[in-house]
This record gives structure tokens, C-alpha cells and sequence, in this order.
């Protein structure tokens, strides 16, 4: 199987931005803390043939999801479409099923944001895109605004080179960061607002003084707004992520459901796999700011 001829084809599916990764991973030292919400930690995180034995690479797929903010919006833009889990997993078993074709005795394995692997070094490897300060891969094209997904193989590819481009290092992550977690060159999620909004439980006061700081109730894309490297991207080109967008939720429209009403409204956005609960917990405390900031005027 040709590398070009299998870029050729997720090219006719809409999907631009592909590269090959090796096996094995460069392993940073130390490792990186996790965070709880993510899957995966150690070794095993940079090793594909803990997932496929006998596997030879990836061929790693970026997915642009990129729409302009709709004024009001308080929902992170990720979590504003359908689920994307189930959209990039057609497209990987689609090319996946296209290598098989071709050649039958080859193992595939396709895997979204749910596997241990260390997806965003994986896509580095890859050459489709380079690490910004705040720890996002940044595609040339499509910046932060992706999806990654990738389709582990046992049929030999010639890996692609990482891009020889790097983070402008500007400090405009850090200095706009609503939790002030990007620090020496380094990431603490414990102050990260998107995992805050996902976090269970009773929250410290300094919690919630993070949480008030923007209007989103789930995710943050701060860092992401104001990355020079986001500027001018184009639109998603995929339909999948143009239709059925719900930018906002209020609290009428969740006090009243009961759990199974719930998921059957919201089962197919990203946010909803943490329950309403948590929901109208952090638009609470956004809606305390708000109302707060109005009769200090």
C-alpha cells in the first residue's frame, strides 16, 4: 500500500490534514502529569503496540471544527456540535476499511480521544501539526481547532517527519489564562478551567472564583482565542460539524428533566456525559458573577 495513494483517498473523504507516525514515541522525561478526566498514564501512552500488537504505525487524521463564536454562547465550541466521537470514528473505520482491502492479511485499529496513547505527540510525530505553550497541537492550517484520531496499523508505512515549525511563544496563553495554569513552561490542570467545569463534587472557593471568570459553563477556549496562531483559520470543511449547533443552555432548559430526559435532549452533545448536576452547578456560579457585576454598575 502506497502512503500517497492511502493520503489520496482521505483527501476524497475531506479529511486534508494526514501523516504517518511511527510505533513508538519519544518518551519525555519526566513523564507528564495526567489529568483524572483523560485516559491513559505511563509508558503505555507512547508505546502503539500496547493497543495492536505488532503494530507498524498510525496514520494520524486531524479533524477542523472551527466556527466563529455565536455572541452569548456559553458552551466551549467543541461541545457545541454533536458528539464528535461517533463523526471521526466513521471516517477512521472508513479508511480503515480501505487499507484492509488492500491488504487483508493487515491488522487496523481505530482510536478517538478515549485510548491511553498520547494523541497530540502522536500527531507530532506525524508532521501534522507542532505543540503551542498551553500544550494544544497547532495545525498550519486549521490552528487548534481539531479533533485527532488515528487508525494504528500492522502494515509497514514510511513515517512522515515532525514539521520543523514551533509555538511563537508569545505568553498570550498564559497571561489571558482564566486558572493561571500555564507557569514556567509548564500545565497544571487542577486550576484548568475546562476540567473545573467537569469536575465533581463541592468546589473550592478558588474554584469558583475561576469558574465565574468567563461565561462557559463547560470547556474553556480561551487560551484558544487569543492564540495568535488561530488567527484567520478557515471554517470546518466537514458537514458534520456545520449543523445542529447549540451554543447555549440555560437553566430552564435543564431543571425541570429528569435524568433519562436529559440524555435523550442532550445524549448526543459532548458535554451531557456529565449530567445535568454538574451543569446548572456551574451556571450557578457564572450567573452569580453576572448578577454581581450588574449591581456593582
Amino acid at each position: 500500500m502506497d502512503k500517497q495513494e492511502l493520503k489520496a483517498f482521505c483527501r476524497q473523504l475531506g479529511l486534508t490534514e494526514v501523516g504517518v507516525a511511527p510505533s513508538r514515541l519519544p518518551v519525555p522525561d519526566p513523564l507528564p502529569e495526567i489529568c483524572p478526566l483523560a485516559a491513559g498514564k505511563g509508558l503505555e501512552r507512547y508505546d502503539l503496540t500496547r493497543l495492536l500488537p505488532g503494530c507498524q504505525g498510525a496514520v494520524v487524521v486531524l479533524f477542523p471544527y472551527w466556527q466563529p463564536p455565536v455572541s452569548g454562547s456559553n458552551l466551549s465550541l467543541y461541545c457545541q456540535l454533536p458528539d464528535y466521537h461517533p463523526v471521526v470514528r466513521k471516517y477512521l473505520e472508513q479508511i480503515a476499511g480501505w487499507m484492509a482491502a488492500r491488504n487483508p492479511d493487515s491488522g487496523q485499529l481505530a482510536i478517538v480521544d478515549t485510548s491511553p496513547l498520547a494523541e497530540r505527540d502522536l500527531a507530532v510525530q506525524a508532521g501534522v501539526g507542532f505543540l503551542g505553550d498551553n500544550g494544544c497541537l497547532i495545525n498550519p492550517t486549521y490552528g487548534s481547532w481539531c479533533f485527532i484520531g488515528a487508525v494504528l496499523t500492522t502494515w509497514p508505512l514510511e513515517p512522515d517527519r515532525p514539521l520543523e515549525r514551533s509555538c511563537c511563544h508569545c505568553g498570550a496563553c498564559a497571561r489571558n489564562c482564566p486558572g493561571r495554569c500555564f507557569r514556567e513552561g509548564t500545565y497544571g490542570y487542577r486550576t484548568c478551567k475546562s476540567y473545573l467545569t467537569q469536575k465533581k463534587g463541592e468546589l473550592t472557593e478558588e474554584e469558583q472564583a475561576i469558574l465565574r471568570k468567563t461565561p462557559l459553563i463547560f470547556g474553556c477556549d480561551h487560551c484558544q482565542l487569543i492564540c495568535p496562531h488561530n488567527r484567520q483559520v478557515p471554517e470546518t470543511p466537514l458537514a458534520e460539524f456545520r449543523r445542529d449547533r447549540l451554543p447555549r443552555i440555560a437553566g430552564q432548559d435543564l431543571e425541570n428533566l429528569t435524568n433519562r430526559q436529559f440524555r435523550e435532549r442532550y445524549g448526543s452533545y459532548a458535554f451531557s456525559w456529565r449530567g445535568k448536576k454538574i451543569l446548572l452547578r456551574n451556571l450557578d456560579l457564572v450567573e452569580q458573577n453576572d448578577k454581581s457585576g450588574q449591581e456593582s454598575r
